[in-house]
């Protein structure tokens, strides 16, 4: 069964008041920087770590790259980076398997309380009701695969999406769209 869903929007102030959880997974490109949405945001409250590990080669954004990282200066004990890729090959496809690759990462770190900010949406390569729509279904999927093991979920993006994620929580089986989710 899916978990309840919530919506955080890209907002330190709102990030330091929230519960929090075990994990955060934030996704980032090989091509764009400086970092933006999530990334960005949380870049800024890591003093520019993230940054510090593009820089140092350490992450690239290549397509399933991982890094994982403990930190104390936001709710969540740890953080989950996963590379993207080039955000001009950014489609559906690409948007499923950062999203298998982050929920496998997960699962593989024990994380059952998690907070992720969707790819693509920090870029606006997708619309949040799509973006949802797909992560349900990857969600769902990964259920189906691999048993129930998510307790609570929050997806941040920003404030102007909250209507579509907040749509997504009371239907979630009414998100399918086959109108251009990639823009």
């Amino acid at each position: 069964m899916m978990p309840p869903l919530t919506f955080l929007p890209v907002d330190l102030g709102r990030w330091d008041h929230s519960p929090g959880g075990d994990a955060l997974v934030v996704h980032v490109w090989s091509n764009i920087r400086p970092l933006h949405g999530a990334a960005g945001l949380l870049d800024w409250r890591l003093c520019g770590r993230l940054s510090q590990l593009i820089r140092d080669g350490r992450v690239s954004g290549a397509p399933h790259e991982k890094l994982l990282l403990v930190t104390g200066r936001i709710p969540w004990r740890r953080v989950l980076v996963i590379g993207v890729g080039e955000s001009t090959a950014f489609g559906e496809d690409e948007f499923r398997r950062a999203i298998d690759c982050s929920l496998e990462a997960l699962r593989g770190i024990g994380a059952n309380s998690v907070a992720i900010a969707l790819p693509g949406r920090d870029l606006d390569l997708i619309r949040p009701d799509c973006a949802i729509g797909h992560f349900v279904d990857a969600l769902i999927q990964n259920e189906a695969d691999s048993g129930s093991w998510l307790e609570r979920l929050t997806v941040i993006d920003a404030q102007s999406a909250a209507k579509a994620y907040s749509d997504a929580a009371r239907a979630p089986t009414a998100l399918r769209s086959d109108s251009a989710p990639f823009e």
